[in-house]
């Protein structure tokens, strides 16, 4: 690849296209990061925290082991930027569970590629002294912590090689010979040999990507003046997290609900997270804490819960006419997509974003090539007509 081709246009400024654009100006990429808010208004900046945390499945070795490696390295990625108290704090997760579930995921875990420094058991008796929880056990993962939103994409876009245009809300894309033309509603134009979207679940309103199937989940959550009773800094989770003293607050959640179009926070939700802070921190409030503080926002969800990452098809084949290999499917050049991760952006979307740049610059690894082949954003299709299996043996 000349210097020349050595363009980026990546559309959606969270963590997704942060990332994205950290691992491609690293690689000496000229990037152009459009975002359709003003930088402050990007939704998810308006969250106090958001958590790092390895979530694993007791059936998904694909997907246990990409949990596995991406929570390291954004655990590192976050302490590697030596952020302040204010910012981040990464002293880990615990997982509680009842003690048979327990038992089953620590044997699950012990089974992972994970170091063994990485994970603890913790029994019923110390769950119940250090975090106040009865009749739970837990796991204590390392790799895990919290850390503020808007510094963390920050710091990734900090970087003379990226250029970061707010209030650029993409409404049309067309190729070109060699590169992409990018027109936005304020009327300006950009060009890049590759071009990348990162724009959650406003990807769909692009008619190029009518076919790919995201689902919006509406999320609430909460947060109160620290209980002084909590001396812990690790996150506590289980069905509903808690972050404890994010700058003097104690922040809770979330809640979950498709196809809701609120703004505002609701009562109901909120109602909803406090039965999980008064869970996770052993206690009910003491007294009135007043009117309610959080953060609404929606996730991009796909339907496996597994992101959609890598290249993007110029057509969908019909079905009947279906393609007999891989070598016979058809990509636009140069063109990528990076969404889909849910609420679990944070853990996995600095590793993946890492992998996708390696494709973008046609550099990737054996393991990188294996983990967008895990996530190819038409896997579902590719499995009814037979060549998922062979796309994802195709590297063994």
């Amino acid at each position: 690849m000349s210097k020349n081709d050595k363009s980026a246009v990546i559309v959606g400024a969270g963590i997704a296209g942060s990332s994205l654009a950290f691992h491609l100006a690293n690689k000496g990429y000229q990037i152009t990061l459009l975002d359709e808010n003003s930088y402050k208004e990007v939704e998810i900046f308006h969250n106090k925290a958001v958590e790092i945390s390895p979530h694993y499945m007791l059936n998904n070795p694909s997907y246990n082991s990409l949990m596995t490696k991406a929570s390291k390295f954004s655990y590192e990625l976050v302490r590697g930027f030596k952020f302040t108290k204010k910012d981040a704090m990464m002293k880990g997760v615990v997982k509680l569970y009842d003690l048979k579930d327990c038992e089953k995921m620590l044997g699950k875990i012990s089974t992972f590629d994970i170091e063994k420094s990485a994970f603890e058991y913790l029994e019923p008796c110390t769950i119940k002294e250090k975090y106040y929880v009865d009749k739970k056990a837990g796991i204590y993962f390392k790799h895990g912590g919290w850390v503020s939103p808007i510094k963390l994409c920050s710091s990734l876009t900090n970087d003379r090689n990226i250029n970061l245009i707010p209030k650029s809300k993409v409404t049309k894309i067309n190729q070109k010979t060699s590169s992409w033309e990018i027109y936005c509603e304020n009327s300006n134009r950009y060009f890049a040999k590759n071009l990348i979207l990162c724009n959650s679940t406003s990807l769909n309103k692009i008619n190029l990507f009518k076919d790919i199937d995201l689902k919006k989940n509406r999320g609430q959550i909460n947060w109160v003046d620290r209980k002084k009773n909590l001396k812990h800094k690790e996150i506590i989770s289980e069905k509903g997290y808690l972050i404890p003293d994010v700058n003097g607050l104690d922040i809770f959640g979330s809640t979950y609900e498709r196809d809701n179009e609120n703004k505002e926070l609701s009562n109901n939700d909120y109602e909803k997270n406090l039965k999980t802070y008064f869970k996770l921190c052993g206690d009910k409030f003491e007294q009135n804490h007043g009117l309610q503080k959080g953060w609404v926002g929606w996730r991009a969800v796909t339907l496996d819960r597994n992101p959609y990452v890598g290249k993007v098809f110029a057509d969908l084949p019909d079905k009947k006419n279906r393609p007999y290999s891989l070598d016979d499917l058809n990509y636009h050049p140069n063109l990528f997509i990076n969404v889909g991760y849910g609420s679990r952006g944070y853990t996995l979307a600095p590793f993946v974003s890492k992998c996708l740049a390696s494709m973008v610059d046609s550099s990737q690894s054996f393991e990188e090539e294996s983990i967008l082949n895990f996530l190819n954003p038409y896997r579902s299709w590719l499995k009814q007509i037979g060549l998922r299996k062979k796309m994802l043996t195709k590297y063994k």
